[in-house]
């Protein structure tokens, strides 16, 4: 993609570029952590009576309690984690006093003190890209928890790369939470004129990168300057760098995975959807395994998140729940261990539910042995001409994982499940992410395991309600066009083929957001 002018950005998704300051732009974060340490052990000196020996700021305590967001409520978050509770007192508290926000004033005339001595320090990677990104006519803007954003930036001399700044002076003025709530980068776009899910945000910390994800902006950068790749990307981030020279938003691959998703991307302000579900109940159908679970290299590594969990457990005490997937029933089931939801199995060829809820395929009997035989071969061929791939036997279909596999082994593995094809005319090919299945060749999917829930559950008929399905794969297609003319079909990022869902959500993080978004609905109501 050629972009060497704001004519060549005509047609440019992106809309704007939000910085978080310490940590991504400037290096004042060993300023802040160290005025945060300074703090807390004069605190705990002096309070030693009361609290015992306690031990000193960690860089994990950093990043986990402090980082990122407001400074009265890091002090909370810090407290709270040595079980230790203040009273939060008032915002003009002189330090010396024994209250949250006292401790949080302390902080600031420390770090103004180290501020004034030795000046700021600024990522040039990052400050270089972002004047180049600048020259292509790019938006850009500058947030913070910190109220000292304004001094630190003009201080640093780059406070003319913004067209807006969003920081804690703001947050207080007009009312607005602080990280991981993403009110601080919403306020951003919209000051932009941007819509977040045409906007990249740029976050080191946690708090940040789940705002971003928060507020369902199309790409979340989790920027690794403290060695916390993981962290990041566990919290949020879509990608994790280490230096902004690593990174080319006009790149065309990007482009096209974070901003030219299939369907109408969901985000909060969204009131097309969200209207609807206020005037129709949603009956929720759902895959697993890149929606509920990010992608895995080995299926078995696939855990549900406590939080995930948590959401679901929530979801189904106000709406039917069901997960289709195309793993094995009772595996779902011991994975997510709710029993308030449906769980069909093996594409839906068996499913069972609260109230004695059960079906099983009637030709389950002869497809079982079939598969048994077919299973042998498919193993003695993947031995003798792969390595890497994975054979995951379900009840009713037999899955070769090649995620891990040698890019050659790709069509090796596709010529394989031919050659037994030609052998066993009643059995046909499935395909998905990294993997290919042999099943029966039977009009049996998804798309009819979701006609048969909503039957045998009476609601097919039902005005008042609507069926959607969430999920990420080749496999839910059946699904999306079977609810085409009746229902709602989501896709969770991209499988890079036609859909017939009408709307995307980007990944298993903004699932959750939009589960969290249906039941602050309906508590409403």
């Amino acid at each position: 993609m050629n972009c060497n002018s704001q004519n060549s950005m005509k047609h440019f998704p992106v809309d704007s570029l939000i910085f978080d300051l310490d940590g991504v732009l400037t290096q004042t974060r060993k300023t802040h952590k160290e005025a945060w340490r300074e703090m807390f052990d004069n605190f705990f000196k002096e309070n030693k009576h009361k609290y015992g020996k306690q031990d000193s700021v960690s860089e994990n305590d950093y990043q986990n309690y402090i980082d990122g967001k407001p400074r009265y409520q890091g002090v909370k978050s810090f407290l709270y984690s040595r079980n230790i509770e203040l009273p939060w007192g008032n915002t003009d508290d002189p330090p010396g006093m024994e209250t949250v926000c006292a401790l949080g004033n302390l902080k600031n005339v420390l770090f103004n003190e180290v501020l004034e001595r030795y000046g700021v320090e600024i990522y040039e990677d990052a400050v270089e890209k972002l004047k180049s990104w600048r020259q292509l006519g790019i938006k850009t803007a500058i947030v913070s928890s910190s109220k000292n954003c304004k001094k630190i930036i003009e201080v640093a001399g780059i406070d003319h790369l913004f067209d807006t700044r969003v920081d804690g002076m703001v947050s207080e003025e007009i009312g607005l939470s602080g990280k991981p709530n993403p009110d601080i980068f919403t306020e951003a776009a919209k000051r932009l004129n941007a819509r977040p899910e045409n906007s990249v945000v740029f976050e080191d910390a946690i708090s940040g990168v789940q705002a971003g994800q928060s507020g369902f902006f199309g790409l979340v950068v989790g920027i690794n300057r403290f060695d916390n790749k993981d962290g990041l990307l566990n919290n949020g981030a879509d990608i994790t760098i280490d230096s902004f020279f690593e990174l080319d938003i006009t790149d065309e691959k990007l482009i096209k995975e974070y901003f030219s998703r299939p369907g109408k991307p969901i985000f909060p302000d969204n009131k097309e959807i969200f209207d609807i579900f206020s005037r129709k109940k949603p009956v929720i159908f759902l895959d697993y395994d890149g929606t509920l679970t990010p992608i895995v290299s080995r299926p078995e590594d696939a855990i549900i998140s406590n939080e995930m969990k948590a959401t679901l457990k929530s979801l189904a005490s106000k709406f039917t729940v069901a997960i289709v997937t195309g793993r094995d029933k009772e595996d779902v089931e011991n994975l997510v261990n709710l029993d308030e939801l449906i769980y069909a199995g093996s594409h839906g060829y068996i499913i069972s539910g609260p109230n004695n809820l059960f079906m099983e395929h009637p030709d389950s009997k002869k497809i079982i042995p079939k598969l048994d035989e077919i299973q042998k071969k498919v193993e003695k061929k993947l031995k003798e001409k792969t390595v890497g791939t994975q054979i995951d036997r379900k009840r009713y279909a037999i899955g070769i994982h090649y995620r891990n596999a040698r890019p050659e082994d790709e069509e090796i593995v596709y010529d394989i499940a031919n050659q037994i094809l030609d052998e066993h005319k009643e059995h046909k090919i499935g395909e998905g992410k990294k993997i290919v299945e042999i099943k029966p060749n039977i009009d049996w999917h998804k798309g009819k395991a979701v006609e048969w829930i909503l039957d045998a559950l009476e609601l097919s008929e039902k005005d008042n309600i609507i069926p959607i399905f969430i999920g990420d794969d080749i496999t839910d297609e059946d699904a999306f066009k079977t609810l085409q003319d009746k229902g709602i079909g989501i896709m969770v990022g991209s499988h890079g083929q036609k859909t017939f869902a009408t709307y995307s959500l980007k990944n298993v993080f903004q699932v959750r957001e939009f589960f969290n978004k249906l039941i602050e609905l309906y508590n409403k109501k």
